[in-house]
C-alpha cells in the first residue's frame, strides 16, 4: 500500500469524501447514478447516495458494498470504497466476466455530512427495513429499564456516574443481555437511541428503488455492509445472521466470521436491518450478506459518547451548527473513525482482501 493512501482516501466533510467518489468514477469512465434526499448539508448542499456499477450490466453475479448506513461510518466506508475501485482500475483486482460489483456509497448522507449515526429523521437507518407487512411498533425486553440511564431528558450535570451505573446494570442483567436490550432497535421512543422510525425514511426507500432498478438479472449475490464501532482496534468482524451456514463461510472467509448473537459475537440481533430487509423484498436472489464491523473503542465508551450526542442533539437547545461544531460530535467522529493511520491502513487492507474473497466465492462452481 503507497505511503499516502490513507491521507489521500479519507475525507473530513461530507462533500469532499462525495467528490473523492465522483472524481474515482470519472477516472474509471464509470457512468454514476445520484438519488438526493430532501433535506440539505451544513451549507445547504445536495445530499445524495451515489450509486456506480462496474462489469456487466446483465451480469447473473454481483458484490454488492455499501457504507454510511450509519452516517458518521461513512468517513471510513468511502475510503474503503475508493481504495477498492483503485484496485479495480490498478488491475489487482480482477473481476471475472461474468461478475459486477456495485457500490450503494453513503446510505445515509445526512448523518455524514451532520456528524450523525442517525439520519435527518432522528433514525437509526439499519434498524428501519422491517420486512413488508411487520409493524413499526415495540422495543426490546428490557429496553424501559434501561431507559433513564441511556436516554436522560436533560442536559448533563456533574455526579451521573454513567461508566459505573452501566457496568452495574451489565451485571445484573448479564452483559449479552444487556447488550441486546440496548441495540436490538426500538419503535416506541423517538427521541431516543436506536429509534427504528415510524415508516421508511426517504434513503431507505432510496435504496430498495435502486435495487428492483438494477437487480433483476442477478441471480446470486455477495453484500459486504461497511460499518465501524464494535469488536478489536481495526480489526474486522463478519457478521452474518443465524440462518447462514456460518461453518461454509468460516471457510472462505476465514475465523472473523461471527454470528448475530450477543453471546457469542461482538454484535447482537437486530430488527429492521438493511440486508434481511432487503433479502426479504428480493426472495428470489440467493444472497450472502456479511456486515464488514471494524472494531475501534470498547463498548461502553462507545455508548456513553453516542448517549451523550444524542443527549446533545435533543436536549441542549443549540442549533444545528453549534450542534456539529460540538465536542460531542467531534467525539463522534473519532469514536467511530478513529483519526489513526495505523487503523485507516488496517481497515483499508482488510476491505480490499474481504472483496478478493468474494470474487473467489463467487467462482466457486455451485453445487
Amino acid at each position: 500500500m503507497p505511503d499516502d493512501a490513507a491521507d489521500r482516501l479519507f475525507a473530513e466533510q461530507y462533500v469532499t469524501a462525495r467528490q473523492k467518489f465522483l472524481d474515482q468514477a470519472e477516472r474509471m469512465d464509470l457512468k454514476v447514478r445520484s438519488i438526493a434526499i430532501t433535506e440539505k448539508g451544513p451549507q445547504e448542499e445536495n445530499l445524495s447516495t451515489d450509486f456506480v456499477w462496474i462489469g456487466n450490466h446483465e451480469a447473473s453475479k454481483l458484490i454488492l458494498h455499501t457504507s454510511g448506513v450509519h452516517g458518521v461510518e461513512g468517513y471510513p466506508g468511502s475510503a474503503s470504497a475508493l481504495w477498492i475501485m483503485e484496485g479495480i482500475q490498478s488491475g489487482e483486482l480482477v473481476i471475472p466476466e461474468d461478475t459486477a460489483i456495485a457500490f450503494a456509497h453513503i446510505v445515509n448522507p445526512w448523518g455524514m455530512a451532520w456528524l450523525r449515526r442517525y439520519n435527518e429523521d432522528h433514525v437509526d437507518l439499519n434498524r428501519n427495513f422491517l420486512p413488508p407487512g411487520e409493524a413499526y411498533d415495540g422495543e426490546p425486553a428490557n429496553y424501559a429499564r434501561l431507559d433513564p440511564l441511556l436516554n436522560p431528558k436533560s442536559f448533563p450535570k456533574r455526579g451521573e456516574f454513567f461508566t459505573l451505573r452501566a457496568l452495574w446494570i451489565s451485571f445484573r442483567l448479564g452483559f449479552a443481555n444487556a447488550k441486546q436490550a440496548v441495540q436490538e432497535g426500538q419503535y416506541t421512543r423517538p427521541r431516543a437511541i436506536q429509534y427504528g422510525g415510524s415508516q421508511l425514511c426517504e434513503s431507505s426507500q432510496n435504496f430498495i428503488d435502486w435495487c428492483t432498478s438494477n437487480l433483476s438479472s442477478v441471480q446470486r449475490i455477495v453484500w459486504i455492509d461497511f460499518h465501524t464501532g464494535l469488536g478489536p482496534f481495526g480489526v474486522d468482524s463478519l457478521l452474518v445472521s443465524e440462518s447462514a451456514d456460518s461453518s461454509a463461510l468460516t471457510a472462505r472467509y476465514g475465523s472473523r466470521v461471527q454470528v448475530l448473537d450477543p453471546a457469542k459475537s461482538v454484535a447482537y440481533k437486530i430488527r429492521g436491518g438493511i440486508q434481511s430487509g432487503i433479502e426479504a423484498r428480493f426472495p428470489d436472489i440467493d444472497w450472502t450478506s456479511i456486515t464488514q464491523e471494524f472494531g475501534t473503542i470498547k463498548p461502553i465508551p462507545l455508548l456513553k459518547l453516542a448517549r451523550a450526542e444524542n443527549r446533545l442533539t435533543h436536549w441542549s437547545g443549540k442549533p444545528p451548527l453549534r450542534r456539529l461544531r460540538s465536542p460531542e460530535r467531534s467525539a463522534m467522529l473519532e469514536g467511530f473513525s478513529p483519526d489513526s493511520a495505523k487503523w485507516r491502513v488496517m481497515i483499508l487492507k482488510r476491505s480490499r482482501a474481504i472483496i478478493e474473497d468474494a470474487i473467489n466465492h463467487l467462482s466457486e462452481e455451485r453445487v
